[in-house]
């Protein structure tokens, strides 16, 4: 699909704005999904469809309206836009090959995002709490059978069959929550939100491309049963179990959807008191040795990435800049971190705020956490330019200006906050 120049953006946006107006093509997928408004964009220009008014520095081309893309639109993601939830996808990561059913899946992923927030979803995962996951051999080895069960429950063929695998399925997780207690948490999270994420995109790429659904099921959860898993990629990871789960409960309840945003457990403990499957007991000297030692293959190769990446970055070229304070989080993307102790690098980007003024620094960077909170005192990353005094500010180029003190080296500088972010 070519999306090269203004009138085939607007033209596709049309399209998928015209095809997520029609209820009854929504609610096949989601009880209650409402239309709702979302944008494409480039590097230079926002396309924004189904907004209830008109932005400033926006203009109408017909019902779409275009303007110049600002630090509000990164990522592929819902954003809240002036009071209003928006889908929005970052054109520049999409190939151009991509077909439109697919385009339109992701887009009804990141418009669930969008149902989730205006509906106060709280099942929100903490993000830094990977910081603390216990990545040891028996948990990601246990883990790894437990996938394996969730699969073969989902193409069981009778329902004496599903029942057998979901109990082993929910045996292991609950033995693996005994061992690792709230760390578990983090993974609950994410299937209850991009899990279900995950379900709708594939339902609706199934549908709209007339594909069926045990397929694109497959294609999306192909990874499920790794024994080498990438832990640089363990939230994407935590996907495609939730996307399982609802798949089995479509099967054992066709009003589940409405009763489980009717609650407030996360959607493994939903789906665990629904079916009420007897526990088995487990023995973790059950552990095939492959598993196990593949689950520590794993932990070493990714120790090992840590480092590299780590030092990669310390070796960087340019000027080192340093910003100390106290730097809330306002911004980060969770799918591309490495971290180490309170240490976090941010491949991309990170938001905060610098003496109360929004701050986004738009590169590698690597950031100090103040012990568990969402707050931190050092931004670090390299710049190609020397910062720039005018006047009492400090001028960062490609960055912005910012009021700070400033401490200087050969190639460091060290910019102090005023005042608490």
């Amino acid at each position: 699909m070519n999306l090269n120049g203004t009138e085939k953006i607007i033209s596709t946006l049309k399209k998928l704005e015209n095809t997520m107006r029609d209820e009854i093509f929504r609610k096949r997928f989601w009880f209650d999904f409402p239309e709702l408004p979302i944008a494409l964009y480039d590097n230079e220009r926002v396309f924004l469809a189904g907004y209830p008014k008109i932005l400033d520095g926006f203009k109408k081309r017909g019902s779409i309206l275009v303007g110049e893309k600002d630090d509000r639109f990164y990522g592929n993601t819902t954003i809240d836009l002036e009071g209003y939830q928006v889908a929005i996808w970052d054109l520049t990561t999409t190939d151009a090959s991509i077909s439109f059913g697919k385009l339109l899946s992701y887009i009804f992923h990141e418009a669930f995002h969008s149902y989730q927030k205006m509906k106060g979803e709280k099942r929100w995962a903490n993000e830094l709490q990977i910081l603390e996951y216990p990545f040891t051999k028996e948990n990601l080895a246990i883990r790894t059978i437990e996938r394996r069960e969730l699969i073969k429950a989902l193409y069981s063929d009778s329902m004496e069959e599903l029942s057998e695998r979901l109990s082993k399925f929910i045996s292991l997780r609950e033995y693996r929550r005994s061992i690792i207690g709230d760390a578990l948490n983090y993974e609950l999270a994410q299937e209850s939100i991009e899990g279900i994420a995950f379900y709708i995109e594939t339902k609706v790429y199934s549908d709209y491309e007339s594909i069926p659904l045990k397929y694109s099921i497959a294609l999306r959860g192909r990874n499920m049963a790794e024994i080498n898993l990438k832990l640089k990629n363990f939230r994407l990871s935590c996907y495609a179990p939730g996307m399982f789960i609802a798949f089995i409960l479509d099967r054992l309840d066709e009003s589940w959807q409405k009763k489980y945003m009717n609650s407030e457990r996360y959607l493994y403990d939903f789906f665990k008191d629904l079916v009420s499957v007897p526990k088995k007991s487990f023995n973790p000297e059950e552990i095939p040795e492959d598993v196990l030692k593949s689950s520590q293959y794993a932990i070493c190769n990714y120790n090992e990435l840590i480092e590299r990446k780590f030092s990669e970055f310390e070796n960087s070229s340019g000027y080192r800049i340093v910003l100390k304070g106290t730097f809330p989080m306002m911004g980060m993307d969770p799918m591309n971190i490495t971290w180490k102790g309170p240490y976090i690098l941010n491949e991309h980007i990170f938001g905060t705020q610098f003496n109360g003024i929004p701050l986004f620094v738009k590169r590698k960077n690597r950031v100090r956490r103040i012990e568990k909170e969402f707050r931190f005192d050092e931004i670090v990353f390299f710049s190609e330019s020397k910062p720039v005094k005018i006047g009492g500010f400090i001028e960062i180029p490609g960055i912005r200006r910012l009021k700070a003190k400033l401490e200087e080296t050969e190639r460091e500088y060290i910019l102090y906050a005023d005042t608490e972010g």
